[in-house]
C-alpha cells in the first residue's frame, strides 16, 4: 500500500461525517476555491463527449464570470434558477455560481414532458431558466412564459464577461440545490437539500488524490452530484459523460484509468464479453441493489462491486462493503457512522433484529437531512417523526447490523434506478378522453428490476388502438416511465370503495399477450 492510500484508509477509519459535514469549510464552494487558489492547474473535470476539459482554477475562474452575468441578469440571493443542463463543466460552474449568490439551482429532467414538467416549473416558479438548445424543448412546449436562456456546448457562452469578486460562499445550513423526486406519491415533491447534506457524502471510502471518478448519471439527481464532491474533498478528478451508456462506460474506465465509479450492472453485463473486460483500474465501483449482478460483476472485471443505499430526502446513509453469503437476497449494508436507523413495525414499535418493517434513519446533524419538501408543510411533517426520516422501505436488520431491502412500502416502482410513481402516470393516462381508468403496476425484470405494466380500461363506446395510444402517452408520460407492457381490458377490477383493485393483477393478466412498443420488442435494454 503507498503512503497515499495509507493516508486515505486511517484518515476513513476514524472519519467524523457529522464534524466534516458542520464545518463551514467543506462546503463545496469553498473546497474547489481553495484547490483554486493553492493548486490552480490541478486537473479537476473532463467532459468525455466534447473533451472539455477544467482545472480546479479555471472552473473557479467560470464559476466568478457566471457570478458576474448571473447578478447583471438580475439573479440574487434567494431567487430559484431552473437548469437543463447535463454533467458537464458549465453544469458545475453554474451550481458554484449560485452557491456563491445564495440563488438556489432547480435541475429539471429534459424528458419531463406536460403536465409533469409543468408541475415543476409552478412549483418553483424560477425567475430564469438556462439549458442547452436541445434539452429545453419540452419547457417551451409547456411553459411558454418561462425564460429560457440557451447555452450552448462550445464554452463560449461567457466570452467577454469578466469574472467577479465573491465575498461569501455558503455555510452547512445553506440551500444547494432542490431536487425534484420522482413524484412517488403523487406530483413530484421538490426536496430542499441544504450543502452540508452534499459534504455528509464524503466518508462512504477511502478515496485518494490520484483517484479518477466517473459521474454519468444526471444532474438533476442527487447522483450526478456527488462525484464533485467526492472529488473535490481529496483534490481527484472527475470524468462527466452527459449521460449513462454501457458501452461507453467501459471506454472511458480504459481510456481515462477511472477508479471510482456508478455502474448499472444489469445493463453492462448485457453486452457480450470482451477480452479487455479486465482491462481497467477500478477501485470502488457501485454496481446496484443486487448482490447476484454484484458478483457477476466482479466474476467478469475482476473487480469487487459495493453498494450503497439512500434517497434525495437523507444522502446515503447505509454502504455495503462486504459481499454477502447469500446473493438471492438484497443487501443494502450496514449504516453508516453519524446515522442512525431503525425498524418500525406497523404498531409504531422498535421491531427486533430479524423482523421487517419500515427503515427510519436519523443523522447526528439534522442538517445532513433534506431541509424540507418545498410548499408542502404537510408532506414535511408526515415524513419525519421528531428527527427521525421515515423512509418508506420495507427492511429487516439483522443481528450482524446488515440490513436487507424487501419492498417499498409506498406505491411505486424502480426501473433502472429510476422511481416511477405509479399514482402520477395514473393521473396523466386518465386525461387522454377514451380512458376511463388506469392501472400501473411493476413487473419483475431481470434487467430493469421493475418494468411498468399499464392496463387501461376505455370509456364506454371507445376504441383504444395501442400504438396509436402509446405515441400519445409519450407527449403525457417521461420516457422513463413509459410502459414496457400495455393492456387494454373490458373492465378493471375494483374494491367496494371504487379503487383499482391491483393487488392481484399481475396474477390476472397475462403478459404475454400484452402490447409493447416495438423499442422493447427489438431489446430489453
Amino acid at each position: 500500500m503507498t503512503l497515499q492510500a495509507q493516508a486515505a484508509t486511517d484518515r476513513w477509519s476514524t472519519f467524523d461525517v457529522v464534524s466534516y459535514a458542520t464545518d463551514p469549510e467543506n462546503m463545496l464552494p469553498t473546497r474547489i476555491r481553495r484547490w483554486a487558489e493553492a493548486e490552480p492547474e490541478r486537473p479537476f473535470l473532463i467532459e468525455a463527449a466534447t473533451e472539455r476539459t477544467a482545472s480546479y482554477g479555471q472552473l473557479w475562474e467560470q464559476a466568478r464570470t457566471w457570478v458576474r452575468w448571473l447578478r447583471e441578469e438580475g439573479v440574487t440571493a434567494g431567487d430559484f434558477v431552473a437548469t437543463v443542463l447535463p454533467s458537464s463543466i458549465d453544469a458545475a460552474a453554474v451550481w458554484l455560481a449560485l452557491g456563491a449568490i445564495g440563488a438556489i439551482e432547480v435541475p429539471v429532467n429534459p424528458e419531463l414532458v406536460g403536465d409533469f414538467a409543468a408541475h415543476v416549473i409552478k412549483d418553483a416558479s424560477p425567475t430564469l431558466c438556462l439549458g442547452r438548445p436541445d434539452l429545453v424543448g419540452n419547457l417551451r412546449a409547456c411553459c411558454p412564459d418561462l425564460r429560457i436562456v440557451e447555452v450552448e456546448r462550445d464554452g463560449r457562452f461567457l466570452d467577454g464577461v469578466q469574472p467577479a469578486d465573491i465575498e461569501t460562499l455558503p455555510g452547512p445550513e445553506g440551500v444547494a440545490c432542490i431536487i425534484y423526486t420522482s413524484g412517488t406519491t403523487g406530483p413530484a415533491k421538490g426536496v430542499v437539500i441544504r450543502w452540508a447534506q452534499f459534504a455528509a457524502v464524503v466518508g462512504r471510502m477511502p478515496m485518494e488524490e490520484s483517484d479518477v471518478s466517473q459521474a454519468s448519471s444526471p444532474m438533476f439527481h442527487v447522483t450526478g452530484r456527488t462525484p464533485l464532491v467526492v472529488m473535490a474533498d481529496v483534490g481527484g478528478l472527475v470524468v462527466l459523460r452527459e449521460r449513462f451508456s454501457r458501452s461507453e462506460v467501459l471506454e472511458d474506465a480504459r481510456r481515462y484509468r477511472i477508479s471510482v465509479g456508478t455502474i448499472i450492472a444489469s445493463l453492462v453485463l448485457t453486452l457480450p464479453p470482451s477480452p479487455t473486460d479486465e482491462d481497467n483500474a477500478f477501485r470502488y465501483v457501485f454496481t446496484g441493489h443486487s448482490p447476484l449482478l454484484c458478483e457477476q460483476w466482479g466474476e467478469r472485471f475482476g473487480v469487487r462491486g459495493y453498494d450503497c443505499y439512500g434517497s434525495t430526502e437523507i444522502g446515503f446513509p447505509i454502504v455495503r462493503l462486504e459481499p454477502p453469503v447469500d446473493v438471492e437476497r438484497l443487501w443494502m449494508g450496514k449504516i453508516r457512522r453519524g446515522w442512525e436507523g431503525k425498524v418500525v413495525d406497523a404498531d409504531g414499535r422498535t421491531a427486533a433484529d430479524g423482523e421487517s418493517g419500515e427503515l427510519w434513519i436519523r443523522a447526528g446533524s439534522r442538517l445532513m437531512l433534506m431541509g424540507r419538501y418545498l410548499n408542502q408543510p404537510d408532506a414535511t411533517a408526515a415524513a419525519f417523526d421528531g428527527d427521525w426520516y421515515k423512509t418508506g422501505d420495507i427492511v429487516i436488520r439483522h443481528g450482524d447490523g446488515n440490513y436487507e431491502f424487501l419492498d417499498r412500502a409506498r406505491d411505486t416502482i424502480r426501473r433502472l434506478g429510476e422511481n416511477i410513481s405509479s399514482t402520477a402516470v395514473e393521473t396523466a393516462v386518465e386525461k387522454h378522453p377514451d380512458i376511463a381508468l388506469a392501472a400501473v403496476v411493476g413487473v419483475p425484470d431481470q434487467v430493469a428490476g421493475r418494468e411498468v405494466l399499464l392496463v387501461v380500461e376505455p370509456e364506454p363506446e371507445a376504441r383504444v388502438e395501442e400504438e396509436e395510444f402509446y405515441a400519445w402517452l409519450r407527449t403525457a408520460v417521461p420516457k422513463h416511465a413509459l410502459p414496457r407492457y400495455l393492456m387494454v381490458v373490458g373492465a378493471l377490477r375494483r374494491t367496494p370503495t371504487g379503487k383499482v383493485l391491483k393487488q392481484t393483477l399481475l396474477d390476472e393478466v397475462d403478459l404475454s399477450a400484452a402490447w409493447t412498443p416495438p423499442s422493447a420488442r427489438r431489446s430489453s435494454v
